[in-house]
Order: structure tokens, then sequence, then C-alpha cells
């Protein structure tokens, strides 16, 4: 092995798995599932010797090589690097309209939010039911762990709701026009639905911070959120 690897060797490698057994990051060949071996040989095309790193999702990584294209097989070239602790962020979002959700939760996740929590608000024109949640947060979890490969993260976004606004905007920072500068050190940043959030939920926020002069649509202000937390932030 070579050591202890950089952070930009995670930038250059030539993708990145998100493992699906955290246990197999410790063993120095690593055979991967079905789907990413699929991934590697028929979608990106890699051949045996390219630079592949591995994450467990929960702060660990290293880098390896494909082995053997034909059965996704990856040998480590490095030891296990355990990362610093993970920003600490929640996005808390009203859920917007179609498909605009996928995409406010592939971003969120490229920009390094922690979780992203759908809430459920007084004005929600989208409320998901029981059995229709279940599938959803199925469904963009695994569009948050390819926004992981695809951003090079190693702490995985977990996607987690719907929940009832009131029961969390006690401990959160809502976005509201005319509020304060977002300083980077928010744990949770919530966005309303595009009615806005109601007079009781609004004074039920602890803070209120602003994240432009304009009206934003819901996925759009969530995007903002995150940005200017995790600039804030570093």
């Amino acid at each position: 092995m070579d050591g202890v690897p950089e952070s930009d060797d995670l930038r250059r490698s030539a993708t990145h798995v998100l493992l699906e057994d955290a246990d197999t990051l410790l063993h120095d060949v690593i055979v991967v599932g079905d789907d990413v071996e699929h991934h590697l040989r028929r979608v990106l095309r890699l051949r045996d010797g390219e630079s592949v790193s591995v994450t467990d999702g929960a702060g660990r990584w290293r880098m390896c090589v494909l082995r053997d294209a034909s059965s996704g097989s990856l040998e480590a070239t490095s030891s296990v690097v355990a990362a610093g602790a993970p920003a600490g962020f929640t996005l808390a979002s009203a859920i917007p309209k179609g498909d605009r959700v996928d995409w406010m939760v592939q971003k969120a996740t490229e920009l390094g939010a922690d979780r992203v929590m759908l809430l459920h608000a007084e004005r929600s024109s989208v409320r998901w039911k029981p059995d229709r949640s279940a599938k959803q947060l199925l469904r963009l979890q695994r569009i948050a762990d390819e926004a992981l490969r695809q951003s090079r993260r190693v702490w995985r976004c977990t996607i987690v709701g719907p929940v009832a606004a009131m029961d969390v905007l006690a401990d959160a920072t809502i976005a509201e026009p005319g509020g304060e500068a977002i300083r980077g050190d928010e744990a949770m940043v919530a966005i309303g639905p595009e009615g806005g959030w109601s007079d009781v939920e609004a004074e039920t926020a602890g803070r209120r911070v602003s994240i432009g002069a304009n009206i934003l649509r819901t996925e759009t202000a969530a995007v903002a959120a995150t940005t200017l937390r995790m600039v804030g932030h570093h």
C-alpha cells in the first residue's frame, strides 16, 4: 500500500464508490455489488489499474485500483482515512412539487448537507401519505447516494420525513425575508412552502435568516440556504 492518501486523491479518482457493506472497507480486496460492477464496467468503461476511491459513508475512505473489471474486484492501495466530523447541518424543507424534490436533494447533498428533512407545513400544497412516503424516501436516498458518489463525499446525506413543521421549528432557523444573515453555524435551516410560513410557524422558530432580496421557489431557496450555510461554515 502507498500509505495515507490526500484529499486530492479523491478528486482525481476515476470514480467513487459507496460500499453497501461498510466492513468491506477494511479488506485489501473489495468485491463490489452487481450494480456497482455494471456501472464501473459498462457505464464508465474503466480498465484494470484505474483508480477508484471507496467510502463507507460514515467518514472513512481509501484508495483502490480496479483489479478485475469483469468481476468488480478492487485492490486497496492506501490505508483507511477517517475524515473529520461532518458539518452537522440539516436542511429542512417543505416538499417541492413534482420532480423538483429530486433536484433539491441532489444539490443539497452535493453542497454538503448532512441530512435533508422533508416537512409538512400548514400551507404545504404537497403532502405524502404514509404508504407513499416510504417509497419516496428510498428513491430520494438513492438520489442522495448517487450525489455522494459524484461529489466524492465520504459522509452520507440521510433523507428523513416527512414530519410536521411545528414539531421541529422551535429548534430551527427559518428562511424568511428580512431576517439576519446566515452565519455558517446553523444546525438546521428550514424552508417553507411556496405559500410561506404561517404566523404561528414563524413565531415558533428560534431565528430568522434571509437568503436574498427576491422570493424564491422552495427548492431554489433550499439550495441557496445550503450554499450560504456551507460557505459560512468554511
